[in-house]
């Protein structure tokens, strides 16, 4: 991982672990380290290119059911559109257009003090950024890595799959967007980092059989897509809905 992204880490992992007196300095301390990295702007820059604050901000808070006065904070569905959400919510704060009192109160409500506000809010919407972030650049070390072998000649070739192979595109289409909302279920869950890159290599690797379109390679995919949700017992996860969709598609 480059510096900039590893100065990033180390600040948003103390926003984090900080308490709530300390939140000015800490978001501040992120936002620097984000500031200071070119790497780190150009990822930010691609994540904000054609956002839409108000729109995204409005679908991602939504009223609770439980208090009239209060909302909740629903997961974007994409990733860098979370990202994008996060990074200008934090700046909005460090700018002192949005109070973080305020803030946490109404959207992170939680056990209604402020140690259980602010738990919620660095939780469910600065660690999901954090992950996403180190995720993101994970990935292009290892991209890095392979692109030298991807420059040889004939390394992919073009293939045509035949007629009883072919799959229903619609299917496929739902399965995807379920798997979307699986990866910003991952995000939020709160795992350990190797437990975490694990899940998501999981269910990465089950998004590219489905882009794929080949039956045999989407058989496999689930079946390590299954037994990773299983494992994990989270009940957000879309495993069942996706397998029944599958069974009724007739992919597994």
């Amino acid at each position: 991982m480059r510096n900039g992204a590893e100065e990033f880490l180390q600040k948003a992992d103390e926003l984090i672990d900080s308490k709530y007196i300390f939140a000015d300095t800490r978001i501040a301390g992120v936002l620097k380290a984000i500031a200071a990295s070119p790497d780190m702007m150009k990822l930010m820059e691609s994540c904000l290119k054609g956002f839409d604050f108000e729109e995204t901000f409005t679908k991602s808070f939504v009223a609770s059911e439980d208090a009239p006065n209060r909302a909740e904070y629903v997961l974007p569905r994409g990733t860098k559109e979370m990202i994008a959400l996060v990074f200008s919510v934090l700046l909005k704060i460090d700018a002192g257009e949005i109070d973080l009192g305020t803030f946490m109160k109404t959207f992170f409500y939680g056990d209604g003090s402020l140690f259980g506000s602010y738990a919620l809010f660095t939780g469910t919407f600065v660690k999901p950024f954090r992950n996403a972030v180190k995720l993101i650049f994970d990935g292009l070390q290892e991209g890095n890595g392979e692109r030298e072998t991807q420059k040889n000649p004939g390394f992919m070739k073009a293939r045509r799959l035949p007629e009883e192979a072919a799959v229903d595109e619609e299917v496929l289409a739902v399965v995807k967007r379920l798997v979307e909302k699986d990866e910003n279920t991952l995000l939020s869950a709160g795992l350990e980092e190797n437990r975490l890159t694990y899940a998501l290599r999981v269910l990465r690797g089950f998004y590219a059989a489905l882009e794929e379109s080949e039956k045999d390679r989407i058989r496999t995919a689930f079946s390590g897509y299954m037994f990773m949700s299983e494992g994990l017992k989270n009940p957000n996860m879309n495993a069942v809905k996706i397998a029944k969709i599958l069974k009724e598609g007739k992919l597994i």
